[in-house]
């Protein structure tokens, strides 16, 4: 407590649009003092600007919740569609494939049966990603390293790389870090991750770096960077959202289930705009070493 000396006062009140009192912005002189005609319309500016804030600080606290119930309503609609759609499709998608391959027998026509089994193939990996996106399958875990599981995928998208001229380099700042994952979850994140820092770097000069760090005792960083374009500030906070992509044949879905899968695994996916390119981050939590760790 303390002895306040106020030997004068200027009061604004601060009016909202609906006309409720929300404060006062006060002027305090421990001695007597008479304020003059600009200092009280001072006073009166500075009350307006503080109502602006706070309106815009409401509405955007709003904005954010009707976002975010939007996208919990797509997910809703997305897991009733994609239930539906699995089971009428996938029977006569089945059904057409065998017609197909029975009709183009002539080996004269095999490239274009080829064509179109490729086609209905990427209708069905489109379908196993509906079910995915809304149904994810539970993590079946065990206990990794998980520098043998990024190894493994740079190994697996280095021919990936090759088509894009794209280098890839990796680094481990850290000898083990023990995970308790799905491993095939885990190597599908990065590999959708490293495709997407592929495609975006897929140029003369083009580079993707991969880093394994531990930079607290709790929590493993797995970065991804390229030296692509970057994402669009206007877009980078739809990153993840199902059926919003950048992609003229994308569906959106691809990053929503690695999203999907990183929590599941009680870990975060980060996305940052860097002066040249694109940083990921995929945070997972470090446990224990425990026997029978898998390499």
């Amino acid at each position: 407590m303390y002895e306040a000396r106020i030997g004068s006062y200027l009061g604004m009140p601060v009016y909202l649009s609906n006309g409720k009192l929300f404060g006062t912005v006060c002027a305090i002189d421990p001695e007597p003092y008479a304020f003059t005609e600009q200092e009280i319309e001072t006073i009166k500016r500075l009350s307006s600007v503080v109502s602006v804030i706070i309106e815009n600080a409401g509405k955007s606290s709003y904005d954010e919740f009707d976002d975010k119930l939007m996208r919990l309503e797509k997910l809703s609609l997305l897991g009733q569609l994609s239930a539906g759609l699995a089971h009428e499709l996938r029977n006569p998608m089945q059904s057409v494939r065998g017609f197909v391959q029975f009709l183009f027998e002539d080996q004269k026509h095999n490239h274009f049966r080829d064509i179109v089994l490729s086609e209905m193939d990427r209708m069905n990996q489109l379908i196993n990603d509906f079910l995915m996106a809304t149904q994810p399958t539970a993590p079946k875990r065990d206990y990794y390293n998980i520098n043998d599981l990024v190894s493994e995928t740079v190994d697996f998208m280095k021919n990936e790389a090759t088509l894009h001229n794209v280098d890839v380099a990796l680094s481990f700042e850290v000898k083990k870090a023990n995970v308790h994952v799905d491993k095939s979850q885990i190597k599908q994140v990065l590999i959708n991750l490293m495709k997407n820092a592929i495609e975006a770097a897929g140029a003369e000069g083009g580079k993707v770096k991969v880093t394994v760090n531990v930079q607290n005792q709790q929590e493993v960083f797995i970065e991804i960077v390229d030296n692509g374009p970057g994402i669009p500030v206007s877009i980078i906070g739809r990153i993840g959202e199902p059926f919003f992509s950048t992609k003229d044949e994308g569906t959106g879905l691809g990053l929503s289930i690695s999203q999907r899968i990183i929590q599941e695994h009680n870990g975060a996916i980060q996305f940052e705009n860097l002066v040249a390119g694109t940083k990921v981050l995929v945070i997972l939590p470090l446990v224990e070493e425990e026997e029978g760790l898998k390499y």
